[in-house]
């Protein structure tokens, strides 16, 4: 293994690439063991909380497998993943209107899907990632927890299609749309505000309320982003 020390910024997000690297180049096998919390923190240069966010934001995606009491553990399906990220990549050259306009598609009526079949047990996951998203220190970190939270979502649906093509919808926005968070110093306010309206919408099980709030989200992300490179 040859991870790198990372530098102070966008900590997280590097963590995270990192990993992504080592499977993609071979180096990670599927199957085999990551090493500790305190082990990579210390290959990287960083705190192990970062670490810990990192491997529950992988977990969540599908690159690893969080065995309790044992350890992390690269999935089958992280190669998968990347292969299928890459061969959309070289292959479309999409824009963010192209990618906004499938997100309304996709997740409106994905949480509406979410809101008519989710439990107890879903809602509350749901709420604690939001809680995460809320308290988050910086930009980066509130990615991934807003990532996780559209993830939680599918995951909602109790549907393993739609949960499997969210994961990889999702890893190729982030990809896209990263600019949008770093010139945006409202995105954070304003998102959570509509995820906290989401979330009661889920709760009643309102799925035609909880699609207006999702599709109010994308418009206004695609918005911000538009305005912030002009701006540039």
């Amino acid at each position: 293994m040859s991870f790198k020390t990372i530098k102070i910024e966008n900590t997280l997000e590097k963590i995270i690439q990192q990993i992504k690297d080592q499977i993609n180049e071979g180096i990670l096998k599927s199957g085999e063991k990551l090493p500790s919390e305190r082990k990579l923190a210390y290959l990287l240069g960083v705190s192990r909380a970062s670490v810990r966010e990192a491997i529950q934001a992988l977990s969540f995606s599908g690159y690893l497998k969080v065995v309790q009491g044992k350890g992390t553990y690269i999935t089958d399906s992280a190669i998968k993943f990347d292969e299928i990220i890459g061969f959309f990549s070289k292959i479309s050259d999409y824009s963010l209107d192209d990618l906004m306009e499938a997100r309304i598609m996709i997740e409106g009526e994905l949480v509406r899907l979410a809101s008519l079949k989710s439990s107890k047990e879903d809602v509350k996951e749901i709420e604690k990632v939001f809680n995460e998203m809320v308290i988050s220190k910086d930009l980066n970190t509130f990615i991934v927890k807003d990532l996780k939270f559209h993830l939680t979502i599918a995951k909602a649906t109790h549907n393993p299609v739609i949960d499997t093509l969210m994961k990889i919808f999702v890893e190729m926005l982030y990809k896209k749309t990263q600019k949008m968070f770093e010139h945006s110093k409202n995105t954070k306010d304003q998102t959570t505000k509509i995820f906290y309206k989401l979330i009661q919408a889920i709760k009643e099980h309102n799925g035609n309320r909880a699609k207006e709030l999702m599709n109010e989200h994308i418009k206004n992300a695609k918005n911000f982003y538009n305005k912030n490179i002009n701006e540039l």
